[in-house]
């Protein structure tokens, strides 16, 4: 809704409303909230009326003709209305032709969640617009944007019904999906406007429709539900709860994060893919063979207005594969290994999309290898997994026969084209629907089209041969169509007309729509969505930043040391920091790294989001203090690492000082923030951006904590207030603010200006510091690693060994990872004996004990826990003693009591970063 107050005219968002009353109501007392939502209004309405806040984001300017928005529904009316059985008639606007047209209309396709999407007759393109708040409707036969529509905070995607009446647009941000009305679908006289926000749940990722257009189903990733809506009335039937669901045996306590979403052409069967992967039976953490991935299959009845007649009935496990790349790798009883290279596998992880073909589904995904030795092209996959049966009773996994790892495709390019991998593959697009066929995958790191054949049976093949395919470079510097202002930026959503002859991409980090002749694989156009930030604004370093982050390659100014100006930020386009990290967030894996088994840990808490210069220290062990130390993983784990004994100077964002190899490292002594390094400029303007500068600010400002789970009082069937503040009452009553206090839930802070001083950081083996006397060699037989970390920042809770099986520490199930370090693989190609991890004192000098106090916003959303991933629940979490009294310091007040254990889990679920802190 638009309110005016004192002649300003605000749209006033009405979810992050909402959502600061129910933090004030459910963790203030009632006189403080009210006097403290005064005090934060008053101003608010002086000055400017009403704006929203929602994890420390400002609503972006309006664009121009902003639609017109109603009031969220209430979602106990949406219930109450939509009763099994009741006639709609009663509560739709629509006149009844309208309605008779909807009816009859559906697709002759299934369906499928997706960024961009084109209505049923093809002649409109709907994009998202995310960083824009907005969807942008584009003409097909002219190529140009009829209009922007405001919608929800952080559009990630929309869903058409056939009858061409009505966009539906889910909004990570908050919480909602946007109903656009559309009065008029002829592209001369477009009309449409918006008309409500649903509330569905926290942070809904996808939206999808039935192709009998009935039924609209949305999956709220953070609340763990699927919300179904009636496109007949636009109103909510109810949610499924997935959490608590076969789809999520054996533990219901895990966080499921449902994502991409496929609806069957008959629409009788809903998949729904997990994004991240769990422990298997009989698995353990960083092994290549640990996990699997999932797709529920859910039966639905599209014609019930009843919730119960949309069922999850089963979890279809994607196995681990084979990934085709080899490594040699350690020995018997941790010893070097035999210089012959051996198979690796992967599992499927980070599943964002699944598209039904003929009788399969083919699920894009980051796959994860974490078994050491970690090198670059035996850590993520690009994988395309395939589920076989799926209109019929046994759908099953069925990659062994039909699945690809792209990553093999790449290795030989076509004539005349450069060497790059598929990084960071994220959906598909076919060309027909059923038969022998064509599909295109986007790699989202590698800004590529990956074209593939799909034979008869569904089997995908690579174009040319075994380690050949085609591929389309939607950001090819050296071609006007692809260069400049018509780069393609971090595809993220593709989409094939009818004729399965152009496709069209979402294009994230370049804002525009990447336009694809298949009869030639070559782009022919791009369509700017939404406007580039200003030269020499903070926007725009934050946008290069963005391009740092979620690129595998790169293109930079020309360094003055004439090194590389592209490719620079992996090995021939392997990886990217989004492979790891999803959105500045986790992988959910548990890798294999120099100093010991570690998560991919989140980045959203790295600068306190009230404070952004606040910063904490980083790593589970603190061995590092600043963003850019990071180059070096830049250039030793995506990138090939040295280079005949020196700095590889074509790789990194640090330009060196000198080659050697100790000028880029962790403490040395000088800072790595604001050196030398390589910078970009973007289209229309000549700023040149220094490349880690906008990396950091981006990390500092862009990354946002997911929302928590919306509450009882927030959403019917939301999580119970009362076990919410019953988790916070024990939270003090426990002393876990010892540790995890402050806006950023640590005391993990840093105090101090880069690089640290000496007397600060210790080693587990012989060294120079601390001064005076340096840290002791340990005992004869112990060979920890020789990696330094800040021994002030760690905090012992007697986790190391903790649930690894036959170390006598156990926990939960024992699937926690062996604590080594990763095996260095030498220049002939053998694998070294492992060095035992950081964590414990194994030099008996007292300081290496323990590691560093994690932050706990958005903690709901970023399993495994622990360093070595000894947990995948928060219950599992607090059910540790030893964690719970910080191996003893504290009394233990929650015990065994698994009823105190589950509201204080329940309590960690619910923090975000609008949670009220405890003071540091």
């Amino acid at each position: 809704m638009s309110i005016a107050i004192g002649g300003f005219v605000m749209e006033h968002d009405v979810s992050s409303f909402i959502r600061l009353c129910n933090l004030f109501h459910r963790q203030q007392p009632a006189s403080r909230a009210r006097g403290v939502l005064i005090v934060w209004l008053l101003p608010m309405v002086a000055v400017f009326g009403l704006a929203s806040i929602s994890g420390g984001q400002e609503i972006p300017p309006a664009p121009s003709n902003p639609p017109v928005v109603e009031e969220i529904d209430n979602p106990n009316d949406n219930l109450n209305k939509d009763v099994p059985g009741k006639d709609d008639q009663d509560k739709d606007d629509l006149d009844k032709d309208k309605k008779d047209k909807q009816e009859k209309a559906s697709y002759s396709n299934p369906t499928t969640s997706s960024p961009i999407a084109l209505s049923a007759d093809n002649t409109l393109l709907w994009v998202v617009n995310p960083t824009d708040n907005s969807v942008s409707i584009i003409r097909t036969d002219s190529k140009h944007v009829l209009t922007t529509i405001r919608v929800g905070k952080e559009p990630q995607s929309v869903a058409l019904d056939p009858s061409n009446r009505f966009a539906y647009v889910a909004n990570a941000a908050s919480n909602d999906v946007s109903v656009i009305q559309i009065d008029n679908p002829e592209p001369d006289h477009f009309r449409a406007a918006l008309r409500r926000h649903l509330l569905t749940g926290a942070e809904p990722w996808n939206v999808v429709a039935s192709p009998d257009g009935l039924r609209i189903f949305v999956s709220n990733s953070s609340q763990d539900t699927i919300t179904v809506i009636s496109a007949e009335s636009q109103r909510i039937i109810g949610h499924i709860d997935l959490r608590q669901s076969v789809c999520n045996d054996p533990d219901r306590h895990r966080h499921f994060q449902p994502r991409g979403l496929a609806v069957t052409q008959d629409s009788k069967k809903l998949y729904v893919t997990r994004f991240l992967s769990f422990v298997k039976q009989g698995g353990i953490q960083a092994e290549d063979l640990g996990k699997e991935g999932i797709v529920c299959l859910l039966k639905i009845d599209t014609h019930s207005r009843n919730i119960g007649d949309y069922t999850p009935v089963k979890a279809i496990a994607l196995a681990p594969q084979p990934t085709g790349f080899l490594v040699d790798t350690p020995g018997p009883n941790n010893t070097a290994g035999d210089g012959v290279k051996d198979e690796t596998f992967a599992f499927p992880n980070q599943m964002q999309s699944i598209v039904i073909r003929g009788d399969q589904a083919y699920v894009p995904n980051i796959a994860a290898s974490p078994t050491s030795p970690q090198i670059f092209n035996v850590t993520t996959q690009a994988f395309v997994n395939v589920l076989g049966d799926v209109n019929g009773d046994n759908p099953s996994d069925a990659s062994t026969e039909k699945f690809l790892n792209l990553h093999l495709g790449a290795r030989n390019p076509e004539a005349n084209k450069r060497r790059i991998f598929f990084a960071n593959v994220w959906g598909i697009g076919f060309t027909n629907s059923i038969g022998p066929g064509t599909a295109y995958v986007i790699s989202a790191g590698s800004d590529l089209l990956v074209k593939v054949k799909v034979g008869a049976d569904g089997k995908l093949e690579f174009t040319e041969d075994n380690d050949t395919t085609r591929y389309i470079d939607l950001n090819d510097p050296d071609d006007p169509l692809t260069s400049g202002d018509n780069a393609g930026k971090n595809p993220l959503g593709i989409v094939v007309d009818k004729t399965g002859t152009i496709a069209y991409t979402m294009n994230n980090v370049s804002r525009n729509v990447s336009v694809v002749d298949l009869s030639q694989d070559k782009v022919v156009q791009t369509i700017r969505t939404t406007d580039l930030p200003p030269p020499g604004s903070k926007e725009e370093e934050i946008l290069v930043g963005a391009e740092m982050f979620f690129s595998s390659r790169g293109y930079f100014n020309p360094p003055p040391d004439g090194s590389s100006r592209r490719d620079r930020l992996s090995s021939e386009g392997w990886q990217n920091c989004a492979s790891c990290h999803f959105e500045g967030l986790t992988d959910g894996v548990i890798w294999s790294f120099g100093n010991g088994p570690r998560k991919s840990l989140a980045m959203n808490g790295t600068f306190n989001p009230h404070n952004r210069k606040e910063q904490k220290i980083l790593n589970n062990s603190p061995a590092r203090d600043e963003i850019e130390d990071f180059d070096l993983n830049i250039r030793n784990v995506s990138g090939p690492g040295p280079k005949a004994g020196q700095l590889d100077p074509d790789h990194g964002l640090i330009i060196p000082e000198t080659p050697a190899l100790a000028d880029i490292a962790d403490f040395i002594a000088k800072a790595n923030a604001n050196r030398n390094q390589v910078t970009v400029t973007l289209p229309g303007n000549s700023t040149a951006v220094p490349a880690w500068n906008a990396l950091r600010e981006w990390v500092r400002f862009a990354i946002r904590t997911p929302n928590a789970p919306l509450n009882s009082r927030q959403l019917v069937g939301g999580v119970s207030r009362e076990k919410i503040e019953a988790g916070r009452n024990l939270f003090t009553t426990q002393q876990c603010q010892t540790c995890h206090r402050g806006d950023q839930w640590t005391i993990s802070k840093k105090d101090f200006v880069s690089p640290p001083a000496t007397t600060e950081i210790a080693t587990e083996v012989a060294g120079a510091n601390p001064p005076p006397n340096g840290s002791p060699a340990p005992p004869a037989g112990v060979t920890p690693v020789g990696a330094q970390f800040l021994f002030r920042f760690i905090r012992d809770i007697g986790s190391f060994n903790l649930g690894v099986l036959g170390a006598g520490n156990p926990i939960g199930n024992n699937i926690g990872a062996v604590e080594w370090a990763n095996s260095v693989v030498n220049a002939a190609g053998v694998a070294q004996p492992q060095l035992l991890a950081l964590g414990k004192d194994h030099n008996v000098d007292k300081r290496g004990e323990g590691y560093n106090v994690p932050m706990k916003l958005g903690i709901h959303n970023s399993p495994p826990y622990l360093h070595n991933g000894a947990c995948e629940t928060l219950l599992c979490v607090v059910s540790d003693k030893n964690h719970r009294t910080a191996n003893g310091k504290l009394p233990d007040v929650i015990g065994n009591d698994q009823s105190l254990q589950e509201m204080l889990a329940t309590f960690l679920e619910s923090i975000d970063d609008l949670t009220l802190p405890f003071p540091p």
